[in-house]
């Protein structure tokens, strides 16, 4: 027996299904099915004693038109049409439930159909279904309004009901009307209790993730921090052997290979520079403290000297800024980084190849600009550079990872980073990142 009554609910579409995810998709339409059963079956008891009591006049008639309309509606939603089937179900149950109300006696109660069908229309309707909610809770709206105002005779003024009869009708439309209330209510409640009970266990889901994503990346970059810097170990091993050898090579042939070998080794070593100084970025918050910024700009100049072409290329500075207090190691790789590149990228085909470097301090906020007239980058690469191991050039034939190492340490230390550049005429840099106040 039970077999046979749950394969009845599912044939009438009235059972919720117990997954979740099904839950969401078809819970409109198992509510939709349960309206219409009720509906159909509370229909089917007014026009049975209608007809008892009054014969075949036309309010039993009209009853019997209501039920026409409720099984068309069920047939349309059982054989795949649900937008036509409660189209049809709103718009025919208000005409036919505004003209009774319009010859039968208002003790009766039919009027109070008009309040679940409007909650009907809120909640049978998706969302983006949401003109056709807004029509059909205006139109129940309406009917009812123009009934109250017509003191219920809205189309003649001429009852066809028996007054003594209206005992019975009020007390099935009053159960009638909160069972179908109850029903939209279970609905919300019930999808408010299947969306929290989701949200909490995606939320478990997304803990239990975020834990074993942080536990990876951690491992992540502890095996790249410790990779990188053992790496670095037996390259500093070979650019020395090959620095020794190039000084003991006997011809030329020798002292260019040799010097190939050690030009690879040294980019092979920015490479693994660059990986040591992204993973402590990504490892290490800020340490803050106060620095004097002109010794070292000036200490970052002299650094860099080694550059090929370097000493060509004039530095001009000028700092008016005292004291920084900030992250001063982030702050040395973004200021370092970017001379750098104006170094490599120099073009000393000028008469005056330089590099200038400002700094000043405006609203809590050091401003720093650093302007070349070297190559420039081409337009179609200034949205690119900042973007991990893009290089405009092969010139410099650097790793791609110093502009996104830049990027990401001025992200870290909250302030902006912005480029402007004329391919062939030179390239500035703008950096600006708030000052922090000492505690």
């Amino acid at each position: 027996m039970a077999v046979s009554l749950k394969g009845l609910g599912d044939w009438l579409g009235v059972r919720h299904p117990e997954d979740t995810g099904i839950f969401f998709t078809t819970r409109r339409t198992v509510l939709y099915a349960r309206i219409l059963i009720l509906t159909g079956f509370a229909i089917l008891l007014t026009f049975i004693k209608d007809a008892l009591d009054q014969g075949f006049s036309p309010v039993p008639i009209a009853v019997f038109v209501l039920l026409v309309v409720v099984i068309i509606a069920f047939a349309l939603n059982k054989n795949g049409y649900p937008l036509a089937s409660r189209v049809i179900f709103l718009l025919l149950l208000n005409t036919v439930i505004g003209l009774l109300c319009s010859v039968i006696p208002p003790e009766r109660l039919a009027f109070v159909y008009f309040f679940p069908l409007i909650i009907i229309a809120f909640v049978i309707f998706d969302d983006h279904q949401k003109h056709y909610r807004q029509f059909f809770v205006s139109l129940s709206s309406i009917i009812l309004l123009m009934l109250v105002v017509t003191d219920f005779k809205l189309f003649w003024d001429y009852e066809l009901s028996v007054s003594e009869l209206g005992q019975r009708n009020m007390i099935i439309n009053m159960i009638v009307n909160i069972l179908l209330i109850s029903f939209c209510i279970d609905f919300l409640i019930r999808t408010n209790k299947r969306a929290e009970e989701n949200l909490r266990n995606q939320a478990v889901y997304i803990q239990q993730q975020n834990v074993e994503l942080k536990k990876i990346n951690t491992e992540l970059d502890r095996f790249v921090y410790s990779a990188s810097h053992d790496l670095r170990a037996p390259l500093v091993s070979i650019q020395g052997l090959s620095k020794l050898a190039m000084e003991e090579a006997q011809n030329e042939t020798d002292k260019k290979y040799f010097s190939l070998i050690n030009d690879r080794v040294v980019r092979l070593d920015d490479f693994i520079r660059d990986i040591i100084e992204y993973s402590r970025n990504a490892r290490t918050e800020q340490k803050l403290e106060s620095f004097a910024l002109e010794p070292m700009i000036s200490e970052i100049i002299e650094n860099l000297k080694y550059i090929q072409g370097a000493d060509k290329i004039a530095f001009q500075v000028e700092c008016i800024v005292s004291e920084v207090y900030t992250d001063k190691n982030r702050f040395k790789v973004v200021l370092s980084n970017i001379i750098a590149n104006a170094i490599k990228y120099h073009n000393l085909r000028r008469e005056d190849p330089h590099v200038k470097i400002s700094a000043a301090v405006e609203n809590q906020k050091l401003n720093l600009s650093i302007a070349d007239n070297g190559v420039g980058i081409p337009k179609d690469s200034l949205t690119k550079i900042f973007d991990m191991f893009y290089r405009a050039s092969d010139r410099a034939g650097g790793s791609g990872l110093g502009l996104y190492i830049v990027k990401e340490m001025v992200e870290k230390l909250e302030g902006t980073i912005s480029v402007e550049s004329e391919f062939g005429e030179g390239t500035t840099f703008s950096v600006t990142i708030p000052l922090q106040s000492k505690q």
